[in-house]
Parts: C-alpha cells; structure tokens; sequence
C-alpha cells in the first residue's frame, strides 16, 4: 500500500478557523484605523478582534502586509461596485451611484486613506475598474447624460479630486464631499 504524500504547508488551503480569523482581523483593523489612523497599534486591533497579538503576527508579519491586505481588499470592493454600476440598465444612475459609492467609501476610510493609495498602484484590479469607469462614462455619454466631450480620464480626475475634499473634510462631515460632486456632474451633463 502506497502512502500518500503529505502536501506541502503552501499547497494545502487554508484552514477555516484561519480564514474565519482573517475576517475578524480585517474587520477590526478596517475599525481601528477607521479610529485612530495608520499609528493604530496592532494590539488595538488585536483586542478589537478578540484576538491575541500573536495571531496577528503569524498571519500579517507587520502592519505593512496588514494594510496590504486591506488595499487589496478594497480595490476589489471598488472594482465590484463599478461593476454592479455597469449593470444598472440606466447609464447614468450606474455612474452616479457608483460615484457615491466612491465619495462613501472615502469618506469612511479618511482617517487612513493615504495609508492605502500608494498600496494599489499598478495593481490589475486596479486597471479592471479603471476600464470600468471608462465603459461607465461611455455608457453615459452614448445616453446623453454626459456632455460629448467627457473621458473616462474626467470622472477619474473627478474621483481623485473626490478623495482631495473627502480628506480636508471634518469628520462625519459629508455635505462637501457631496455637495463637490453635484456640482461637478452638473457641469459634465449636456447642455446645462
């Protein structure tokens, strides 16, 4: 009789207490951060999640690969919501709801924001919602909900001077960030 060979540690998946704790870990440092910023400590979160500190560490070897794991995570929350604003049958509510979903989504994470940006850059995902939001401003273009002449170029200039009002917002104060994209999508429509 044959034995069978042991897989490696790198080929097994992972196990479901692991991936249930990396849950847990992600939510309470997306929480914590949410809090305190990027200085949070990972004993904060540790605590936040119920969790020894150890097991922080044996999953995310520092706060870097932590934050990492959570601009990761966010670039394919950004590309699902463009992508669920691709199916809206009307082109331009899918982009304005996925603008806000932008303006939120900031909003939430200004805090730590910064922290996360210069983690994504390059990223495949990234060019994914990239094209996304090119096909959405296309799509509202093709509609007449936009002005002939806008870019996907446009709405992603629009999204990262989104990000600029979000930050020098106070906090829990979303009538500018708001407020800023009303104003800039009512000068991007036709003949307004």
């Amino acid at each position: 009789m044959a034995s069978r060979p042991n897989p490696s540690p790198a080929s097994r998946a992972p196990r479901r207490d692991a991936l249930r704790n990396d849950a847990i870990l992600i939510n309470a440092a997306r929480a914590v951060f949410a809090e305190q910023g990027p200085q949070a400590s990972m004993e904060s979160i540790a605590s936040r999640a119920g969790l020894g500190v150890g097991t922080i560490y044996r999953r995310f070897a520092s706060k870097d690969a932590l934050l990492d794991a959570i601009a990761q995570l966010f670039i394919e929350e950004l590309d699902q919501a463009a992508a669920a604003a691709l199916e809206d049958p009307d082109p331009g509510a899918g982009l304005e709801r996925f603008l806000e979903f932008v303006g939120v989504f900031n909003a939430e994470k200004r805090r730590y924001a910064a922290a996360l940006t210069d983690r994504v850059s390059g990223d495949d995902v990234s060019a994914q919602t990239a094209e996304k939001v090119r096909q959405l401003t296309a799509k509202a273009v093709d509609a007449g909900m936009l002005a002939p002449g806008v870019t996907g170029n446009d709405i992603k200039a629009l999204i990262i001077a989104l990000r600029g009002v979000v930050a020098a917002s106070l906090d829990g104060d979303d009538a500018a960030w708001r407020r800023f994209l009303r104003i800039h999508l009512t000068g991007l429509r036709t003949g307004r």
